[in-house]
């Protein structure tokens, strides 16, 4: 399977996490709603598999230089706005805690200029980052996994078509 890269992250908490994109965290959340894992901070990659053009059938969060498995499904995301995001999840909610009411207008207008504008990306929240990219066919919900090396996880994949 050829993948594509579309940035590189930083990862600094322990909790990668995958959820729609436009659906926004709440103020009082504490535990991810979403397909998350707990992995080691460090670098981290996102690709995409897009066999034909701006249709992707798999994105994936993975440690830099791991080569790693599919592991066990750990849930599923429901798309209700056509992308997909992945986030250093403790560090996006810092930042969500930090101004909550900035993050409704961010979402509202900055996010949404930002997906109807783009296939793949990021996007910056303060000082946190949303990696986003469209969902196979829009809406639905998609299988998520782990992905694993030696055992260890270091990464989150989600399959739009298998």
């Amino acid at each position: 399977m050829k993948w594509n890269e579309v940035t590189t992250i930083s990862i600094e908490g322990n909790v990668i996490s995958v959820k729609d994109a436009m659906i926004m965290l709440s103020e009082d959340e504490e535990f991810p709603e979403w397909p998350s894992i707990n992995c080691e901070p460090g670098e981290y990659i996102f690709e995409i598999n897009v066999p034909s053009p701006f249709h992707a059938h798999r994105a994936r969060i993975r440690k830099i230089d791991s080569e790693p498995e599919l592991g066990k499904e750990i849930g599923q995301v429901d798309v209700d706005h056509g992308f997909i995001g992945f986030i250093d999840y403790e560090k996006f909610l810092a930042a969500v805690k930090n101004n909550y009411s900035e993050y409704g207008e961010w979402t509202a207008m900055d996010l949404d200029d930002e997906l109807s504008l783009n296939f793949s990306g990021m996007i910056k929240f303060d000082s946190a980052t949303l990696l986003y990219v469209r969902s196979g066919d829009g809406d639905g919900t998609y299988p998520c996994y782990e992905l694993l090396q030696n055992g260890a996880r270091v990464g989150i994949e989600c399959v739009f078509k298998a």
